[in-house]
């Protein structure tokens, strides 16, 4: 016995069984969804991604909007070509409802003036988290929260931007105490406006959002005065009003534009012969009545049953309309007065301001326009988002089941090899080994702080079902009464690796596909990540280390 712990390769599994213990002591195991509970959502591509490094730009920015919504074991992965699988240790109701909105938001953000486009979300370059630099919060009017979000522009945008707003406030009036009083245009920001697509909008709902555009309201962040024509010019979206029905005319010019834009929105107050005849054009339909928006007719304006303060335009909705702000007269260039625009004072520091009822809705709102701006829009948009949360109860009732699974299925594969081989002597040895590739397996994983799934845990019993296999095929070779006399046992070991590393190869090849392949089953990682460390783990260290002990008892 003296002479096996001497072995080296004995010494090496020795050694790295208590490199795997102390690991395990010090660091644990990372656990992932399915065991300590979490929530995995799984978001459907509405387009299948044109390269593979777009496809990993998605799942960057998604990784990143996770990582920026403050929450812990984090995990993204691709599923074939059109999914996403996101999974996260967090199970609060509300807490995964935002996640939810902020996730299927493509993100992309647009600044417009008099229906031209000032500056997108791409030419921000950066995000000012200063306070004393406006970035925050403050009670406004009304008692409102009123937050402020600072941000530079790249050089080319901020030359755009200060040529378009270039005197585009008038004088009202003048005295001698305020000086002179301006009215200045309105700059409209966008988040995923449709620029695909047409709007078809029922001339009731159009009257009723006229009418609280005009009222306002800024617990939403929709100032007073907002004209419904200015919102829908600026929103660069091709409109159409229906009376009672669709005109020729109109119906003429959707046709037009049916080989440019393939998806019309509409409310559902739209009658169903133009819906049919919308679809005989070939358009998408998309009927959208959000809660909160308008849902009754322009006859039941003056009633006192209807809470306007408290809707939200359609309009506002479908066109992804975020905020409203009026220009300053210095940002006009007209505080101090340049005549010329190319003299023009060129500003890249500005900031986006809006409302909020309360200090919580206010923080909300600042985070997740600092999340989209911060981590840029998604190039592919999503079109639908299926989730599934573990408690973390049940997980650990998964935890527990999977212990007692393995341990008794090291109970059966006793039983079977002792009624193979009749020889206990034998059985330990085999045992033990098993035992040891479970540990240094889930060493590694302590190691890396790799989370582990279902997937992962599955791995992790092929790799040691691999391992049972091939210590049937040493102790077969060890065993063979048909050998030559002269054959050693050492040459009957080579020949059972023979085997054993030429089976350990075909499973390599065959998981690491997984692992590397893009486009590949990413939600398969976990199983072929520890299934090839269980095989290396076994060829070279505890493959070797078995053949040594059954040769030592089989020799003596």
């Amino acid at each position: 016995m003296r002479r096996l712990l001497k072995n080296w390769k004995i010494l090496l599994l020795l050694s790295l069984l208590f490199v795997s213990l102390v690991s395990l002591s010090f660091n644990g195991l990372a656990l992932g969804v399915d065991f300590k509970g979490g929530t995995i959502f799984e978001l459907h591509l509405a387009e299948k991604p044109e390269s593979a490094q777009q496809l990993s730009t998605v799942t960057s920015i998604i990784q990143q909007r996770m990582d920026s919504f403050g929450l812990r074991d984090t995990k993204v992965s691709t599923f074939g070509e059109e999914f996403v699988v996101a999974q996260i240790a967090e199970t609060d109701p509300e807490r995964i409802e935002e996640l939810e909105v902020l996730l299927k938001t493509q993100g992309k953000f647009e600044a417009f003036l008099d229906g031209n486009l000032l500056f997108t979300g791409s030419d921000i370059i950066q995000i000012v988290k200063d306070p004393g630099r406006g970035y925050g919060f403050q009670q406004g009017a009304q008692q409102l929260i009123s937050w402020n979000l600072p941000f530079t522009l790249n050089q080319e945008a901020a030359v755009n931007f200060s040529k378009k707003a270039f005197h585009k406030c008038a004088i009202l009036s003048y005295s001698v105490e305020q000086g002179n009083q301006y009215d200045c245009e309105l700059t409209y920001f966008f988040i995923d406006r449709p620029a695909n697509a047409v709007l078809v909008i029922p001339r009731d709902v159009l009257e009723l959002d006229r009418q609280l555009l005009l009222l306002g309201n800024p617990a939403d962040d929709i100032p007073q005065g907002v004209e419904i024509s200015e919102l829908l010019d600026n929103s660069a979206i091709p409109y159409f009003v229906v009376d009672n029905n669709l005109s020729e005319k109109q119906l003429s010019k959707l046709q037009e534009i049916a080989a440019e834009k393939d998806t019309v929105i509409t409310h559902s107050l739209l009658g169903a012969e133009d819906k049919n005849a919308l679809s005989a054009l070939g358009f998408k339909l998309k009927e959208v009545e959000l809660e909160g928006s308008a849902r009754v007719s322009s006859d039941e304006l003056g009633s006192a049953k209807i809470g306007f303060e408290n809707q939200v335009p359609w309009t506002w909705n479908v066109t992804g309309a975020q905020q409203v702000i009026a220009l300053s007269p210095s940002i006009a260039n007209l505080e101090p007065f340049v005549e010329r625009p190319e003299n023009a004072q060129i500003f890249s520091d500005l900031s986006i301001t809006g409302t909020a009822v309360d200090l919580e809705t206010a923080q909300k709102r600042l985070d997740d326009l600092t999340i989209l701006l911060e981590t840029g829009s998604l190039p592919v948009p999503i079109d639908s988002i299926s989730k599934e949360t573990v408690s973390p109860f049940l997980g650990k009732e998964f935890l527990q089941s999977t212990f007692f699974i393995g341990f008794a299925a090291m109970v059966v594969v006793a039983l079977v090899l002792y009624i193979r081989y009749r020889k206990l002597v034998l059985i330990g040895p085999m045992i033990f080994t098993g035992l040891s590739e479970v540990l240094l397996i889930l060493g590694v994983a302590s190691l890396i702080r790799y989370n582990l799934d279902l997937a992962a845990v599955t791995g992790i019993l092929a790799a040691i079902g691999t391992g049972v296999d091939d210590q049937i095929i040493i102790t077969d070779e060890l065993l063979k009464g048909e050998v030559v006399a002269a054959e050693s046992l050492t040459g009957r070991v080579k020949r059972a690796f023979f085997v054993i590393f030429a089976a350990a190869s075909t499973v390599i090849v065959t998981m690491f596909p997984i692992i590397f392949f893009g486009f590949g089953l990413g939600k398969l990682v976990g199983f072929a990540i520890t299934t090839i460390t269980g095989v290396l783990i076994g060829v070279l260290i505890t493959r070797p280390a078995y053949a040594e002990i059954a040769r030592f008892f089989l020799g003596e």
